[in-house]
């Protein structure tokens, strides 16, 4: 299973997991950010030639996370959806959620959330900014500070490393940690290396913290 590094965020402990997800274990809640259900399907619709069983792999993962923490809630922080829902996706998505019906699970949408529908997913939508405890779970990062040290994602953050390519990042700043893109077929925001100080790498199997 994916490594995971204990820290405190916003004096919180939590779990940063290798498989680019937060678990907090106060709430026994899972985190991720951009799902992006659904991508490899919009692509291929329009034309351009791409792998199929994205949507299937991401699931498998998010289904390992969901066993390996025992979490009882799972929270997705926007862009749930890469763009229109279709029956291959709604019925994969199904399957994940009939497979986890004690779980409780909810979504902050994100920019590409047009389509979304809580009641057809089986999920409560929650509104952006909801706080809870020290922290405010959004979708993206706000434009000025806040009260609260607040969660997010919608960056895709990315730290380059010499010879050793890019890698999603946990991008821990003061008052803001935003979470690397869930989804394994996704671009990414290139954080410079003076601004990635103190954050953590992640690439699946592993976890770096850097200096």
């Amino acid at each position: 299973m994916a490594e995971a590094l204990e820290l405190a965020i916003a004096g919180e402990p939590v779990r940063l997991l290798a498989d680019r997800a937060l678990y907090w274990p106060a709430r026994q809640r899972l985190l991720i950010a951009d799902l992006h259900l659904g991508k490899g399907d919009t692509f291929r619709a329009a034309g351009i030639a791409v792998p199929s069983g994205g949507t299937a792999h991401d699931l498998s993962r998010l289904d390992a996370l969901v066993g390996h923490t025992r979490a009882r809630e799972l929270w997705i922080l926007g862009d749930f959806l890469h763009a229109r829902r279709t029956d291959a996706v709604d019925a994969a998505w199904r399957a994940f959620r009939d497979a986890h019906a004690g779980i409780a699970m909810a979504v902050v949408p994100g920019n590409h959330d047009h389509a979304f529908d809580p009641e057809a997913a089986g999920v409560e939508r929650l509104p952006d900014g909801i706080v809870d405890g020290p922290f405010a779970f959004r979708h993206a990062p706000p434009s000025q500070a806040t009260a609260s040290h607040v969660v997010c994602g919608h960056v895709h953050p990315v730290l380059r490393l010499p010879g050793a390519g890019r890698h999603p990042l946990f991008w821990l700043r003061d008052g803001i940690t935003v979470l690397p893109a869930f989804a394994a077929f996704t671009g990414g925001h290139q954080v410079p290396r003076a601004q990635g100080r103190g954050s953590v790498l992640c690439n699946g199997r592993q976890l770096l913290r850097l200096p």
